[in-house]
């Protein structure tokens, strides 16, 4: 019986190193390095037919590693890649070929890449992008770059990043143009900290296309910042400034990559008691004080990193809030009718930003009526 207890004990063991192994999955920031995300095929003929680019990646981890399978967000991107084990040091390739024959307008296709490492694989898979927009006919370029700084002409002069880990570097592209019959030089100067541009090529040759390409990074940021956030860039075109600016907007939310799945596991957890505070009916002027009760039914002290609401809302309660494990917090809100350029229903949104890898935004309402 001894014997048997023993055995049956070894086999548990070895189960349990068996099913720690299954358990084990890598960081793509510590395996594979892409060349590009994203590939913006800028304006493109239907009669220019089928359209390819290539993301090259390199095995910058200690295994090899395989791509196991792309898949396209739609039947008219084909994907090929390279098929074989990638050894630490040496790089593969995704081709993506777009049809183009779905008509004229804008197309932004996603590739989710399923990446084996060893005999494990990434955490997450890797997302690539295809974008361009797709025309029945050639265009002039004053027709497909409408807004303008000066010479240098853009689809649009305010864009947005999405959401930014703090952290890490989020970066995207857009083609611009050169609209002007002469050699252009692109100075981008007054520009926030925390936003980078560059022009490629740069001086961008008379009436061509070039790519602009803009970055945000909250470290570089002049002070610790989450939410939403705006960032501005001007122009100093061929040595003459311009005050038109480019404008990139992004909401900065905490960055969980590094923690382990025990530390996700035990982290905190926000549990709100009611997200809506309904203050009735009142009239125009008058100051509304809203509150909220959120608690932490983590292991880990959660912390409210940022709150904010629109133009009517004002916070009340001091940030950061930690709330210990078990615990409880009110959250305090005050709004002010005078704010509102308009009478009726109300719906203010409040974005609240956790270190919860669970939660890591929530939303608070405010509703009502004002008369």
């Amino acid at each position: 019986m001894k014997k048997i207890l023993i055995s049956l004990s070894a086999l548990l063991l070895f189960s349990a190193g068996l099913s720690a192994q299954e358990e084990i999955y890598y960081k793509e920031a510590d395996v594979v390095r892409f060349d590009k995300k994203i590939h913006d095929f800028g304006d493109v003929l239907i009669a220019e037919g089928a359209v390819s680019c290539v993301f090259t990646f390199t095995n910058i981890g200690t295994q090899p590693i395989v791509v196991q399978n792309v898949i396209s967000s739609c039947g008219c991107t084909t994907p090929e890649w390279t098929r074989e084990p990638v050894r630490p040091g040496s790089t593969g390739t995704i081709q993506a070929t777009f049809s183009n024959d779905q008509g004229p307008y804008p197309f932004d296709k996603t590739l989710t890449v399923y990446v084996g490492v060893g005999k494990s694989s990434l955490e997450r898979p890797v997302l690539l992008r295809l974008r361009g927009v797709s025309h029945e006919k050639k265009k002039d370029l004053d027709e497909i770059f409408v807004t303008q700084i000066g010479p240098l002409g853009m689809r649009k002069v305010q864009t947005s990043i999405g959401y930014i880990d703090q952290g890490v570097v989020k970066s995207d592209q857009m083609q611009v143009a050169n609209l002007s019959k002469t050699e252009l030089t692109v100075e981008p100067f007054a520009v926030t900290p925390g936003l980078t541009v560059t022009v490629t090529p740069n001086p961008i040759p008379a009436r061509s296309m070039a790519r602009l390409n803009y970055a945000v990074d909250p470290a570089r940021m002049e002070k610790t910042s989450w939410g939403k956030q705006r960032f501005e860039a001007s122009f100093r075109l061929n040595g003459r400034e311009y005050s038109d600016k480019l404008a990139v907007t992004g909401v900065i939310k905490d960055y969980f990559e590094n923690l382990s799945k025990a530390q996700i596991e035990q982290a905190g957890i926000p549990v709100i008691e009611r997200s809506y505070y309904e203050f009735g009916e009142v009239k125009k002027g008058a100051t509304v004080q809203a509150s909220y009760t959120i608690r932490n039914k983590g292991k880990n002290p959660l912390v409210i990193h940022h709150i904010e609401g629109q133009g009517a809302a004002e916070i009340q309660t001091q940030l950061p809030l930690t709330i210990k494990p078990g615990g409880k917090a009110e959250v305090k809100v005050r709004l002010k009718t005078a704010s509102l350029d308009y009478t009726g229903e109300v719906i203010e949104v409040l974005t609240v930003i956790t270190n919860a890898p669970s939660k890591p935004i929530l939303n608070l309402f405010i509703t009502g009526n004002v008369k």
